[in-house]
């Protein structure tokens, strides 16, 4: 979670409007939402609740309970969510303060008439009649079902002065984890395996994390693949604790990822690769991009091809690694399935994808309005030339209502493990002469963690050629 979310939250807590507000807070699990929170709440003295999954009168009386210990008094007796609401609401009479509930979707799933108490509890009537100042928040890790709050008919559409959805930290921040001092090649490899999720790099690694590149394969054995490790059964835990993704439709969902996974970006190789039609995925496939755990990314050159990718690096380690191999590292010591198998798997299918990702997000923050002026669309497409599709990691076109027409200003390779050449180059020289016209001043970046003399020459001498290391991609522009 970056500073701006902090700031956004803590702008809605402060407000000094005379009457109740309502914010949602909301992202998948371990990103740091409760503890982002509860510091807040602590720091405003405010009250903070934290659902669990039980029944409704058990729920109430939890919190009536936490409410009595908060004010001082006995435990209240609430036999209501319009009573439990009220209540809340009045611990804001005094002047603003933050009420929190966390793992709102626990409370939804027992009862959902909560919605439309919570409703009216903000609506028109009672804005006029009431004076507190409490500043609620729902916090939740059900993506869809927290997002399906305000959406279309629903009662609180309208209701929310504050919607914030927290994503995962980004390659650079995940970096500032790392035991000091950072090395980038470590740091690289590191995010391959787990992304930005706080809880992946802390409390589910038991707080070890690689110090050097040397020490990535004994982490990644003993804290990732191991039997015994917490993040072995995570990506499972995930899906079964959402509730727009678990039940019958579950095996559906999770052959998906695979097959995203395991290279299907596109609608119909995704079909092709789970068995079912074009028309019969767009359901499955809508609720993981709802639920967070799928990107749908628009070519920025091609129109209608849609292309598809894990929203996160560890979703992407465990659908290529570990799920497929789960027989082999249940029957066989951890370390050597790393080394006869996994270890190049890795390297094409987790690591490569994942740098991909974090250079096109250097491009879209991190990239100078010297190096990129214009950057309206950044993406993956395809180009032909010499008789075949070939593939671009990176294209950034200009803005146009039509993909075709757009001009292009930088084509881009990234490739992570192997060092970067004149080969590269070429390619992406072959792909904007294929362009024709609207890339004739296409810049062409190089993204890798080795290049050859040869290639760094010819960058010294041809402006429109940046490289891109390790060094820039974390830390420069």
């Amino acid at each position: 979670m970056g500073d701006e979310d902090a700031e956004q939250l803590a702008r809605f807590f402060d407000n000094p409007i005379g009457r109740p507000t309502l914010g949602l807070l909301y992202g998948r699990r371990r990103i740091g939402k409760s503890t982002l929170l509860v510091r807040e709440v602590q720091s405003r003295q405010g009250f903070y609740f934290e659902a669990t999954r039980v029944e409704t009168p058990v729920q109430l009386e939890r919190l009536g309970k936490a409410l009595g210990e908060h004010l001082g008094v006995p435990r209240l007796a609430l036999s209501s969510w319009e009573e439990a609401v009220a209540a809340l609401l009045a611990l804001g009479n005094d002047g603003p303060v933050p009420v929190v509930i966390d793992e709102f979707g626990h409370i939804l799933e027992a009862d959902g008439s909560v919605e439309s108490v919570l409703a009216a509890a903000f609506g028109p009537g009672a804005r006029r009649s009431s004076n507190g100042q409490a500043r609620l928040v729902l916090c939740g890790s059900a993506i869809a079902m927290m997002r399906a709050l305000t959406d279309g008919e629903a009662p609180l559409r309208g209701r929310a002065g504050m919607e914030l959805v927290v994503q995962p930290d980004d390659f650079r921040i995940a970096a500032t984890r790392l035991p000091l001092p950072v090395y980038l090649t470590t740091a690289v490899l590191v995010f391959a395996v787990i992304g930005g999720v706080v809880g992946y790099a802390t409390d589910m690694v038991d707080f070890d994390l690689p110090a050097t590149e040397e020490d990535v394969e004994r982490w990644i054995v003993q804290r990732v693949l191991s039997p015994g490790a917490t993040l072995h059964r995570e990506a499972t835990t995930l899906l079964a604790e959402d509730p727009s993704l678990a039940g019958q439709a579950s095996l559906l969902h999770h052959s998906i990822l695979g097959a995203i996974a395991n290279g299907a970006v596109t609608a119909g190789a995704i079909a092709g690769k789970v068995g079912k039609q074009v028309a019969n995925l767009n359901p499955p496939l809508n609720r993981l991009i709802e639920a967070g755990f799928v990107a749908r990314y628009e070519d920025p050159i091609r129109g209608k091809r849609p292309l598809y990718a894990l929203d996160d690096p560890f979703l992407q380690f465990h659908y290529a690694i570990l799920e497929p191999h789960g027989a082999e590292l249940r029957d066989r010591p951890a370390d050597q399935v790393w080394k006869e198998q996994l270890k190049s798997i890795f390297g094409s299918q987790v690591r490569g994808p994942v740098f991909e990702q974090q250079a096109r997000t250097w491009v879209r923050r991190y990239a100078s309005a010297e190096t990129l002026p214009n950057r309206d669309y950044v993406g993956r497409s395809s180009v032909p030339y010499e008789g075949k599709d070939h593939e671009l990691d990176i294209v950034v076109a200009g803005a146009g209502d039509v993909p075709g027409d757009r001009p292009v200003f930088a084509l881009g390779e990234a490739k992570a493990g192997e060092t970067i050449s004149r080969r590269h180059l070429r390619r992406l020289e072959l792909a904007r002469n294929a362009l024709g016209s609207k890339a004739v001043d296409a810049k062409l970046l190089l993204f890798g963690t080795a290049f050859d003399s040869a290639l760094e020459e010819v960058s010294a001498s041809r402006p429109e050629v940046e490289l891109i290391d390790l060094e820039r991609l974390y830390r420069g522009s």
